[in-house]
C-alpha cells in the first residue's frame, strides 16, 4: 500500500489531501488569501487524525509549484521539503497548470488550454493535450494571445480565470461549450496522482521543487545592495 500526501498553497486556499494507492481517503480545502504557512500544518495533522495515517508511513510528498501567488508558492515548497526530512519520502513537485489540465483530461477534447489568474490584466497559460502532456510551454499572456491559442486548437478552457476570460474578452466567433466550469483550480488528490507519474517516469525528486514563477517577483534590491545608511 502506497500513501501519498499531496497539499498546494499556490492560490487563495489552502488544499490537502492524502491518497493511497490512487485514491483519496481525506481531503480538505480552506478559502484564505493569506496565512497558508499557519494553516498547512494542522490541516494536514487534522487529516492524518481523521484516517489514522502516521506520518512516518508516508511514501511520496507532493506539491504545487506554482505559478501562482509568490509566497504561497515558496511556503508550499519549503513545507514539502520539511515533510520529507521528516518523513524520509521523496518530495516532488507539479505544476499548477498541468495539475488543473489533468483533473480535465476526460473533458472530450484532444486539447486543453490551461488559464490561471495574474491578478492583473493578463493570465498565466498553458496548452496541454488530453493526457495533460504540455503542448508548449507556460507563459504569461495577454487576452488577445489566449483568444489566438483558442482559435488555432479549439481546446476546452479550463481555470480559475475562466469566468474573468469569458466576462471580457470572448469573441463572437468562440463557442460558449467550450469554457468548462468546476475545472478552476489544481485537485490536492491530482496532484498527488501526477506526482506519483512523475516520480515512477523519471526517479526524480527534489530537481522538481524549483518554484516556476513566470515573472520576476515584485519586491527588488535597491541599488547599492539596499544596506542602511548610518
Amino acid at each position: 500500500m502506497s500513501t501519498t500526501l499531496s497539499f498546494d498553497t499556490s492560490a487563495d486556499y489552502c488544499a490537502a489531501a492524502l491518497v493511497q494507492d490512487g485514491r483519496a481517503i481525506a481531503a480538505q480545502s480552506l478559502a484564505m488569501s493569506r496565512g497558508h504557512a499557519e494553516a498547512l500544518v494542522p490541516l494536514v495533522r487534522e487529516l492524518c487524525a481523521s484516517t489514522g495515517t502516521d506520518l512516518s508511513g508516508i511514501d511520496l510528498v507532493a506539491v504545487t509549484v506554482g505559478p501562482g501567488s509568490f509566497t504561497g508558492v515558496r511556503t508550499g515548497i519549503a513545507a514539502a521539503r520539511g515533510f520529507a526530512l521528516a518523513t524520509g519520502a521523496p518530495a516532488v513537485g507539479v505544476s499548477s497548470l498541468q495539475a488543473v489540465a489533468y483533473s480535465a483530461r476526460q473533458a472530450g477534447s484532444p486539447s486543453v488550454l490551461v488559464v490561471l489568474d495574474t491578478r492583473r490584466a493578463d493570465f498565466f497559460a498553458q496548452l496541454f493535450d488530453s493526457d495533460a502532456q504540455p503542448c508548449g510551454d507556460p507563459a504569461v499572456l495577454d487576452a488577445g494571445a489566449i483568444q489566438d491559442l483558442i482559435r488555432m486548437n479549439a481546446p476546452v478552457v479550463v481555470g480559475n480565470a475562466v469566468a474573468r476570460f469569458r466576462s471580457e474578452h470572448v469573441g463572437p466567433d468562440m463557442d460558449e461549450g467550450m469554457f468548462a466550469s468546476g475545472l478552476g483550480v489544481p485537485d490536492p488528490a491530482d496532484v498527488a496522482l501526477l506526482a506519483e507519474r512523475i516520480l515512477n517516469t523519471n526517479r526524480v525528486a527534489s530537481d522538481t521543487l524549483s518554484p516556476l514563477y513566470l515573472r520576476a517577483p515584485e519586491a527588488k534590491i535597491p541599488p547599492g545592495g539596499g544596506r542602511l545608511k548610518l
